[in-house]
């Protein structure tokens, strides 16, 4: 009987500052989540998503839902994850500079079992070494015999796959050649022969970075999985080769990435694994190659609908090559001139983003506008919802290229390769490949599309890219 009253006692207790804590005890105070809606269950909103980002209009349904509950931050359902979508300088500006702490890039399990080390090295821990990796490749030393290689290979490519043709597939063409020269200089290989069988592992390979992740025959999964398995072979023999050669010339002249990579050591003094080495030289070829070919294609396809824009850029061009004579070869300080091409190429990517946005976590329970991010949630940030916002830029629809001249741009506007401390370590290696390879393109060549009104998806919802490879007929001048 006692034991009875003291277990009653006991229990009646529990119950009584239970109740007197729900309905007297003041309440933790907790920010609102953002507003909208979770949608449909399990699918919630990714039907509508997927569409368009396939159709390259993520921008109009994050407009509309930005309209819908006034605010730039709202939250969904999307690939069954709980989702925050950000849009605006001022969110552009949070997550390439003060989010670091809070969030991190979110890999689909694609992407976890393409790249192994995922498992094993945090994403921070993996951006920290690629920009010192990058930075040291693009020195005031490096970057005039990075210009020279990548002046000398365009003039050859537009020599072997462009000079005397009538048509040419364009796409296809600047994807094996900004291939090429990424293997060149990522890697070290100028045989053609192992370039074309990397890349054509390569295609397979990227085509599973956001496909279901199934390994069954047949699927998109399995033959990305196979092809990065036929890769890494290939990369072993080749790391393994580059050791003895550092070996016996610690003093080795030859300067790529790989190398970098083999010698790198973090604050603790240890190397990077083999697997390590793999995934970031597959990573930065990947990042470099596709990105690069999609913005010289849609760069070419902008210039032909568009003479005044074209007549101005032929004008530098030609004044670029006025100034250097005698000498023949574009050197870094020539690419710093091209102030109209590269304003051209801005408004081109704002116009049509080689991708529309990027997928992040949240790592850490924190607060944005006054709304709370869950740890755990995922995070959208939308380029084109900004870049295609009149508040920021007047007359989104008109082609403008004048916006990027001066300094009349709203910081954190137009962010096509990151920002802050998140700007993309391969900017410059970008830049300056786009921008020689269109001054030799105009000094030697005039073309017009065979399909004018081809359009541009976004297959894969990777990259964007014309449906037909934008095929043109070609002249010499």
């Amino acid at each position: 009987m006692d034991l009875f009253l003291l277990s009653f006692a006991t229990t009646l207790t529990i119950i009584i500052y239970s109740l007197f804590k729900y309905f007297f005890a003041k309440p933790k105070e907790k920010m609102p989540l953002a507003p909208g809606t979770f949608g449909w269950p399990i699918i919630g909103e990714t039907i509508q998503f997927l569409f368009s980002l396939y159709y390259g209009l993520v921008h109009e349904f994050v407009q509309e839902r930005t309209k819908k509950y006034n605010s730039h931050v709202f939250k969904t359902s999307l690939l069954g994850q709980k989702v925050v979508v950000f849009s605006g300088p001022a969110a552009n500006k949070f997550i390439f500079t003060r989010g670091n702490k809070l969030i991190i890039g979110w890999r689909p399990k694609s992407v976890q079992k393409l790249f192994p080390s995922t498992s094993f090295v945090p994403i921070e821990h993996d951006t920290k070494r690629a920009h010192n990796v990058i930075s040291y490749f693009l020195n005031s030393q490096n970057v005039e015999r990075l210009t020279s290689t990548m002046e000398n290979m365009s003039h050859l490519h537009l020599k072997n796959h462009w000079k005397g043709k009538n048509e040419v597939m364009v796409y296809d063409q600047v994807k094996l050649f900004t291939f090429s020269l990424s293997i060149r200089a990522f890697m070290g290989i100028e045989d053609s022969d192992k370039i074309l069988n990397l890349y054509e592992k390569f295609k397979i390979f990227t085509q599973g970075l956001l496909a279901v992740d199934i390994n069954l025959p047949g699927t998109t999964f399995y033959k990305a999985m196979k092809a990065g398995n036929e890769l890494r072979k290939q990369m072993k023999v080749i790391i393994k080769q580059r050791r003895v050669e550092l070996f016996e010339n610690p003093n080795l002249s030859k300067v790529d990435v790989l190398t970098q990579m083999i010698n790198e050591q973090d604050e603790d003094g240890k190397y990077m694994t083999e697997v390590e080495i793999e995934d970031k030289v597959f990573g930065f070829i990947i990042g470099s190659y596709d990105t690069t070919a999609t913005t010289i294609t849609l760069t070419m396809k902008y210039l032909q609908q568009m003479p005044e824009f074209f007549n101005e850029i032929i004008q530098e061009q030609n004044e670029i090559s006025r100034q250097m004579m005698p000498r023949k070869e574009l050197c870094w300080n020539d690419i710093q001139k091209m102030r109209k091409t590269w304003s051209f190429v801005n408004e081109v990517l704002r116009n049509t983003p080689v991708v529309q946005g990027i997928f992040r976590e949240a790592i850490e329970d924190f607060t944005y506008e006054d709304f709370y991010i869950p740890k755990g949630w995922k995070i959208y940030l939308s380029f084109g919802a900004t870049q295609k916002n009149g508040e920021y830029f007047p007359n989104p629809t008109k082609f403008d290229p004048s916006r990027f001249e001066g300094n009349g741009l709203v910081p954190y506007t137009s962010v096509p390769f990151g920002g802050g401390h998140r700007m993309c370590p391969g900017k410059e290696f970008a830049r300056i490949l786009i921008l020689v390879f269109l001054h030799h393109l105009l000094k030697n060549f005039r073309w017009e599309p065979k399909v004018p009104l081809e359009k541009i998806l976004y297959p894969f919802f990777l990259l964007a890219i014309p449906t037909d490879g934008y095929p043109i007929t070609l002249s010499s001048i």
